[in-house]
């Protein structure tokens, strides 16, 4: 946001300087040229009258005096020309500029009028601002005619360089230009303070939101600074965190209580339970067993409530590198006791590492990679029927790393595969004694780990548990 503002600020300094500049520029530079110009002029009738004045006595040296004071005064060309004949020439490069073919078409269109401009070449350093034009002469006092050493109209040219006006236009331009920069600069620094003072309550704001999110609760946001606005949605914010606070916080106490009262009195009821089934012989004994499997049961929705609160509620761990194939090691081997009880073959298949190749390696927070082990396990064990097989695989993909609980069980449809993850949701017909909250459960830590846990159709006819982790070296 902060280069934004900053963009944009600059962004509306630099369209109106160059608004503002761009005019004034071409506004000099026209005020420059029309100076010049004016003063070449100025020189010329000036110089007109000397030389109406030169012409008039008899022979040329007081002409070509004139003429050579007046081209070294001003650093022009001046020449005085008289139909195809020149009658008084001076300046660098006058006899030159005379031949060429432009200069005679200027001279031979002045003979009717007085013109002016700028002759341009390919170097603007070798323009010349010329004035051309004629010179009036007097009569001869004996016959009223022009004199005839004249040889006809008398034109007057003076060209003047153009490189110091260029160099004026140049330079109004590059003041300009720096003081543009100024400005921009000037820009760049008000509105990185400006971008500055609008940004740093909002960074305020976002690190108070963002470690609330991480179950930092107790951090607020800052409210002493920044515009009216930004302190309002501050003290908002602050206000969400405290009602926030407040709510984990009951909900917290509500969780360690509850844990507290029903733990007891179920432990409790349990032994009670198992006295009652020692008094009683075995036909009567055998009763319990349903009020028994009920305490368990219970006792497991509660132990599954207290896993999700716990996930869901805190400050999160962070993630840690763990070893996969140890971790899938170590969990068919504690399972492997149920597995064999209940006649299921439990596998745990790997790939083989060759010789450069590390062993499979994760990113997950500590202990939830067992704990969704050990659900995926039970559930697969529940599902299996006696004779069947359950395998833990785990695989390499690119930068993830699959985790896979495959069955022999009955299977599940598409909608209820996508339904599996419901907090207590329970396939029909399934076994009596689950609580439905072991997928939720998985689906729970996987994403905080930052993976992901779904269910596809296993080649047997069973349910293919997959979870989906980051690679340690991914």
């Amino acid at each position: 946001m902060r280069r934004r503002l900053l963009a944009g600020f600059l962004l509306f300094a630099l369209a109106l300087v160059v608004v503002l500049e761009v005019p004034l520029g071409l506004s000099l530079a026209r005020n420059d040229r029309t100076t010049s110009m004016s003063e070449v002029q100025r020189d010329a009738s000036s110089l007109a009258v000397l030389v109406a004045a030169g012409l008039d006595q008899k022979g040329g040296s007081s002409l070509q005096l004139t003429v050579s004071q007046f081209a070294q005064a001003d650093a022009a060309v001046v020449a005085v020309v008289s139909g195809n004949h020149v009658l008084a020439a001076a300046g660098k490069g006058a006899l030159e500029e005379l031949s060429d073919v432009r200069t005679k078409v200027i001279v031979a269109s002045a003979a009717s009028g007085h013109i002016s401009g700028e002759e341009g070449s390919d170097d603007p350093d070798d323009d010349y601002l010329y004035v051309a034009l004629p010179v009036a002469i007097s009569a001869s006092p004996t016959s009223g005619r022009s004199s005839p050493a004249h040889g006809g109209d008398v034109v007057l040219l003076v060209a003047e360089p153009a490189a110091p006006m260029h160099a004026r236009v140049r330079n109004n331009w590059i003041a300009l230009g720096l003081f543009g920069l100024g400005v921009l600069a000037l820009a760049s620094a008000l509105g990185a303070l400006l971008a500055r003072s609008l940004t740093r309550p909002l960074e305020g704001i976002e690190a108070a939101v963002a470690a609330v999110g991480a179950g930092r609760l107790s951090e607020r946001a800052p409210v002493e600074r920044g515009p009216a606005e930004l302190k309002a949605l501050g003290e908002t914010v602050n206000e969400m965190a405290d009602r926030l606070e407040e709510l984990v916080h009951t909900q917290r106490a509500f969780l360690a209580d509850a844990s507290h009262q029903l733990r007891t009195p179920l432990t409790a009821l349990r032994l009670r339970l198992e006295n009652l089934e020692d008094t009683l012989g075995p036909e009567q004994g055998v009763e319990l067993l349903p009020a028994l499997a009920e305490a368990d049961r219970l006792s497991r929705i509660v132990d599954g409530l207290l896993t999700l609160a716990r996930s869901e509620g805190g400050v999160r761990p962070a993630r840690e590198v763990v070893d996969v194939e140890a971790a899938l090691r170590d969990r068919a081997e504690a399972w492997g006791a149920l597995a064999e009880e209940r006649q299921v073959t439990l596998t745990c298949e790997l790939p083989a590492a060759g010789p450069h190749e590390s062993a499979l390696r994760a990113l997950a927070c500590p202990g939830h990679l067992e704990q969704v082990l050990d659900n995926l396990l039970a559930n697969a064990l529940e599902a299996t029927p006696p004779g069947g097989k359950v395998s833990l695989s785990a695989l390499r993909l690119v930068e993830r790393v699959e985790i896979h609980a495959t069955d022999d069980g009955p299977g599940m449809s598409a909608a209820d595969r996508t339904r599996a993850f419901d907090r207590f949701w329970r396939q029909e017909g399934a076994a009596y004694g689950g609580t439905g909250l072991g997928l939720a459960i998985v689906s729970q830590l996987a994403r905080i780990s930052g993976g992901t846990a779904w269910l596809d159709a296993a080649p047997s006819g069973g349910v293919d548990a997959v979870v989906r982790l980051e690679a340690a070296d991914g």
